[in-house]
């Protein structure tokens, strides 16, 4: 059966869902309803593990919407505290969960971290989960206190649950939610293995916790080692991806692909009409015509996204007035 990794087109947010051997994972629910309108496009009512990596609404916002429609089967759900974040929000999904638990509808694992082995991330006989980021280190530490001989505390993007995904042991994707310049720093200093074929960008391709956008790109590619960046971005929300941070992209790794799920401004001012395509799943912006990769589904097997959308993408892009980018999205199968 194919296993495949999809990165939703939810406007501003992350989602991505892990489908093998009839099994459902879903990293990242972002906002609103986005999650469900994707769910019933693929027909899936049972999902076997949810991991939300941080508490920022746009990577949780969508859960209760699916904890609390009884249309959903949740089995499992995977997430670390956040004694820091007092929203509404991060209220009512604690207030949730702690019902479902009690009720015996749910399981959780709360506190997890790199260098730890959980049954839960086998998620079948040819796919893995890996746990890169937060080091056991942070996990200890939490958000609102500093690190050993650091002055700056860590926030709830630093302890975002950065998770790499494997097809039979082989790495292909590393979703990195919104991992900042500490969180990279940690992974450099445990020298944990991230390497890997596709990146999702941290933070939607915006500020890396202060820390210069170049750098903290530099400094990431030089482990990751992608060839392929993808950005999930909404347009017009907080000017992403940063062009310093495409820039850096580009002189890093000059070959690499990059994608975005939304078009950004930058690379044109309006809106366009995209006749020549439309996503074959649902797609955040495909009804205003602000999708630019849209959806992307990556077959984890082989490595490869849809030949029709990357085709697509990459003509869209190629004509685009001021595509920040430049280079059409061909991905590589694994090798």
């Amino acid at each position: 059966m194919t296993s495949t990794l999809a990165v939703l087109d939810v406007g501003h947010g992350s989602s991505c869902v892990l489908m093998s051997c009839g099994k459902t994972v879903v990293i990242d629910t972002a906002d609103r309803t986005h999650l469900l309108h994707y769910l019933e496009c693929k027909g899936i009512e049972e999902i076997d593990m949810i991991i939300i990596s941080h508490t920022d609404s746009d990577h949780v916002g969508g859960l209760i919407n699916i904890l609390a429609n009884p249309k959903y089967v949740i089995k499992h759900l995977v997430l670390n505290c956040d004694s820091k974040k007092q929203s509404k929000l991060w209220g009512d999904v604690r207030t949730l969960v702690d019902d479902l638990m009690s009720r015996g509808a749910i399981t959780v694992t709360m506190g997890v971290s790199a260098s730890q082995a959980y049954g839960w991330a086998n998620v079948s006989d040819e796919v893995s989960i890996e746990i890169v980021s937060p080091t056991p280190l942070m996990a200890l530490t939490g958000a609102g206190s500093a690190l050993p001989k650091s002055a700056k505390a860590l926030t709830s993007n630093s302890i975002s649950i950065v998770a790499r995904v494997l097809f039979k042991g082989s790495p292909v994707a590393l979703v990195t939610a919104d991992m900042d310049r500490l969180a990279l720093d940690e992974i450099l200093r445990s020298e944990c293995a991230v390497e890997s074929k596709y990146l999702v960008f941290p933070h939607h391709g915006g500020l890396p916790g202060g820390d210069d956008p170049a750098k903290f790109t530099e400094d990431l590619l030089s482990v990751v080692k992608p060839d392929a960046v993808i950005f999930s971005n909404g347009r017009g929300r907080h000017g992403t991806p940063r062009a310093e941070i495409i820039d850096a992209i580009k002189i890093c790794l000059p070959t690499v692909k990059i994608a975005c799920t939304q078009l950004a401004v930058k690379c044109c001012e309006k809106p366009l009409s995209r006749d020549d395509f439309k996503p074959f799943v649902y797609s955040a912006g495909a009804g205003s015509h602000s999708f630019c990769a849209g959806t992307i589904e990556i077959d984890l097997e082989t490595g490869l996204a849809d030949n029709r959308m990357l085709q697509a993408h990459s003509s869209f892009v190629s004509g685009l007035p001021s595509s920040l980018c430049t280079i059409p999205v061909v991905m590589l199968p694994i090798t």
